[in-house]
C-alpha cells in the first residue's frame, strides 16, 4: 500500500499536460486581434520605400553589412550620408535594420512586412496591458483592437523608417508589463528586468526617456511594503536613474552634445507653441481624419491669445481628468499620463525642424495607447450599464472598428511612392512649402527639371525666408543653367548672419558652385577658402576645390581634392574623378609633359 501511495503521490507532482482545447480558448481572443492587425496592413507590402527609406536604407552601407556594425554603435544614426546635423543615436534602431537587411535584403515588401510584425507585437503587448487594468475581457478586447486598426498608426506602420517608433513601443510596453506580472517572493526582480528593457528601449528612441516617470511609479506600486517609504522609493527610482544615466553617458560621448544645440526654431517658439500643438495631436488622436506625413502647424513667438487659448484648454483637460482619477478610477490618470507623457519629448521637433516636417502622426504610436485604454475602460463600463446599453455599445464599437479599418487600409496608398506620399502632405495642407520643395527633389532626381524648378518657385513663394528652400531652388536653377538666379538667391542667404556654422557653410559652397559655372574662378577659391577655414572635412568641399583647379588646369591639385574628398565621406565618383585625373598625369608625364 505505501509503494502505491508513493506512485500516487509523484504521479501528482507531474503537472498535466495543457489540453488543445484549454490553449484554443485562452489565445483565441489575442490571436483573432493581432490577425486583424496583420490584414489591416496588408496593403503596405505593395508599396515601395518612401522619403527617408532611400537615405536610412537603400544607400546605408552601415544596415547592409555586419562589417559596419562597430559603426553602428559609435556614431550617430546619420553619420554614413556624411551629415554634420547630429540629432539622434539610435544604434538598436540600426541593428535592427541590420538584421531586416540580412533577411530579406533591399525588398520593399519585407521591409514593410517587418513593420506590420512589429505592430502585430505591439497590439498583443497592449491587448496583455488592458486585460491587466481594465478588469474587463470586453473592454480589453475593444482596447486591443481599437489599437490595431487605428488610422493614426499608418505613418508608424506604413512608412519602414518610422518602425523606431514600433520598436521602442514594444520595449516601453514590456518594461510596464514585467512591473505587472504576479508577484514573486523575490519582489525586486521585475524592477530589474523592467529597467533593462527601458534601457534597450532609449537606444531605439529618445523620447522613451519621458516614461520613466510612469515606470517609476509603477515599480512602486510593485515592492511589497516592507521597508520604510523611503527605501521603497529609493529601490523603484534607482535603477530606472541608473540607466537613464547610463544612456545619456554613452549618447553624449558618441554624439559630443546633446543634439538639439542648433535648430530651425527658437526655444522661445517651442516654448509659445506647445500647447496649440498638443492639442492638435489630442485631436488627430480622438479624430483620425485628413491624415499626411506631415502637417503645417501656427508658430508663435509671443504669449498671445493663440498661446493662451490653448493653454487654458489644455489646463481644463488636464484637471478633468484628474478629477475623474480621484473621484472614480485611477486607470484615467494612468492612461492620461501615458497619452501626455510621450509627446512632451515629441515637441523638441519644433525646435529641429523646419515648418511642414516638425508634426507627424507616427509620435502619437505610443500615446494611442493610453487613448485605447480609455475606451477600453469606456467599452466596458457601458457595457455593463444594462442589456440594451450592452447592445448599443457593441453596436458603437463594431461600427467604429469597421470604420477605422478602412480608412487604415486606404490611408496606406498615399504610402506607395515618393510623389504619392508629398502629393498627399499638400493635398492636406496646401500651403506646405515643404512639401513642395521635397517633391521638387524627387523630380529632379527623375530628371524632370522643368516640373522641379516649378515646385522650387511655389515652395519659395510659401516660405521666402526658409534657407532649405531656397537652397532647394538654387539647385533647380543650377541644373536649368539660370546660374546668374542662383547667384542672386544664394548671395542673399549668404548675405544673413543667423544661420549656424554648417548651414552657413552649404551657403557659401553652393553659391561657389555657381561661382564656377560663371567662370568666376576668383570668387569662388574665396568662397571655398571661407569654408576650409570653418572646416576642412566638409561634404562636397574637397569636390568643388577639384572641379576649380581642374578648370584653371591645376591638375596635380585638382586630383588631391579629388582623393581627399573620397578619403573624407567615401564619395565613389570622387575617387573615380582622382584615377581618371592620375592616369592623365601618368600619361603625361611619360610623353615629357610637364606644364599642366
Amino acid at each position: 500500500m505505501k509503494r502505491k501511495s508513493h506512485n500516487t503521490g509523484a504521479l501528482r507532482r507531474v503537472a498535466p499536460r495543457a489540453d488543445w482545447r484549454g490553449l484554443w480558448r485562452i489565445s483565441r481572443v489575442p490571436l483573432a486581434v493581432c490577425t486583424l492587425a496583420f490584414l489591416v496592413y496588408s496593403r503596405s507590402f505593395l508599396n515601395g520605400f518612401v522619403r527617408d527609406d532611400h537615405l536610412q536604407i537603400v544607400s546605408n552601407p552601415q544596415v547592409q553589412s555586419w562589417d559596419r556594425l562597430p559603426e553602428i554603435l559609435t556614431s550617430h544614426l546619420w553619420s554614413h550620408a556624411g551629415t554634420r546635423e547630429v540629432l539622434f543615436y539610435r544604434p538598436l534602431f540600426s541593428l535592427w535594420m541590420l538584421i531586416i537587411h540580412t533577411l530579406g535584403g533591399l525588398s520593399p515588401w519585407f521591409w514593410h512586412l517587418s513593420s506590420a510584425a512589429l505592430h502585430v507585437a505591439c497590439t498583443y503587448l497592449v491587448y496583455r496591458l488592458a486585460k491587466q487594468l481594465i478588469g474587463s475581457n470586453l473592454g480589453s478586447v475593444a482596447a486591443a483592437a481599437i489599437f490595431a486598426v487605428h488610422p493614426i498608426h499608418v505613418d508608424a506602420v506604413g512608412w519602414v523608417s518610422a518602425s523606431n517608433e514600433l520598436l521602442f513601443t514594444l520595449l516601453m510596453l514590456a518594461a510596464l508589463l514585467v512591473l505587472m506580472a504576479p508577484r514573486a517572493k523575490a519582489a525586486g526582480w521585475p524592477v530589474v528586468v523592467s529597467a533593462l528593457l527601458f534601457f534597450a528601449g532609449l537606444f531605439a528612441k529618445e523620447t522613451g526617456v519621458a516614461m520613466i516617470v510612469l515606470l517609476v511609479v509603477a515599480a512602486r506600486i510593485r515592492l511589497k511594503d516592507r521597508h520604510r517609504e523611503i527605501e521603497l522609493w529609493a529601490m523603484a527610482v534607482g535603477p530606472y536613474l541608473l540607466a537613464a544615466g547610463t544612456w545619456l553617458t554613452i549618447r553624449w560621448l558618441v554624439l559630443h552634445g546633446a543634439g538639439i544645440e542648433n535648430g530651425e526654431h527658437t526655444w522661445r517658439e517651442v516654448c509659445f507653441s506647445a500647447p496649440s500643438i498638443l492639442l492638435f495631436y489630442l485631436g488627430k488622436l480622438a479624430v483620425p481624419l485628413k491624415l499626411s506625413g506631415g502637417y503645417v502647424n501656427p508658430i508663435y513667438a509671443s504669449p498671445a491669445s493663440q498661446f493662451l487659448l490653448p493653454l487654458a484648454v489644455g489646463l481644463v483637460i488636464l484637471l478633468l481628468a484628474t478629477w475623474l482619477t480621484v473621484r472614480h478610477n485611477w486607470l484615467i490618470g494612468f492612461s492620461a499620463a501615458l497619452i501626455l507623457l510621450p509627446l512632451l519629448p515629441a515637441l523638441v521637433a519644433i525646435r529641429l525642424y523646419p515648418q511642414g516636417d516638425m508634426t507627424h502622426d507616427r509620435y502619437l504610436y505610443l500615446p494611442s495607447v493610453g487613448f485605447c485604454l480609455l475606451a477600453g475602460l469606456f467599452v466596458g463600463w457601458l457595457w455593463m450599464k444594462s442589456r440594451a446599453m450592452a447592445v448599443a455599445t457593441g453596436g458603437v464599437a463594431a461600427a467604429l472598428l469597421i470604420t477605422f479599418c478602412v480608412l487604415t487600409f486606404a490611408q496606406q496608398r498615399f504610402y506607395h511612392d515618393d510623389i504619392a506620399f508629398l502629393q498627399r502632405e499638400i493635398d492636406v495642407n496646401p500651403r506646405n512649402a515643404y512639401a513642395y520643395a521635397l517633391l521638387g527633389n524627387v523630380e529632379m532626381d527623375d530628371v524632370r527639371t522643368d516640373v522641379a524648378l516649378e515646385h522650387y518657385r511655389i515652395a519659395a513663394r510659401l516660405a521666402p525666408d526658409d534657407p532649405k528652400i531656397n537652397l532647394f531652388l538654387a539647385r533647380g536653377l543650377f541644373a536649368k543653367r539660370q546660374y546668374s538666379e542662383a547667384e542672386e538667391v544664394l548671395s542673399r542667404l549668404a548675405a544673413r548672419k543667423d544661420f549656424d556654422t554648417n548651414r552657413q557653410n552649404a551657403i557659401l559652397l553652393s553659391l561657389a558652385n555657381v561661382e564656377i559655372s560663371l567662370g568666376k574662378m576668383d570668387a569662388a577659391g574665396s568662397l571655398l577658402q571661407q569654408v576650409e577655414r570653418s572646416d576642412s572635412h566638409f561634404p562636397e568641399l574637397h569636390w568643388a576645390l577639384g572641379v576649380l583647379y581642374q578648370k584653371e588646369g591645376r591638375v596635380p591639385e585638382a586630383q588631391k581634392e579629388y582623393e581627399e574628398e573620397y578619403q573624407s565621406t567615401g564619395d565613389e565618383a570622387a575617387r573615380q574623378q582622382s584615377i581618371v585625373l592620375s592616369k592623365q598625369i601618368l600619361s603625361r608625364g611619360s610623353t615629357g609633359g610637364t606644364q599642366f
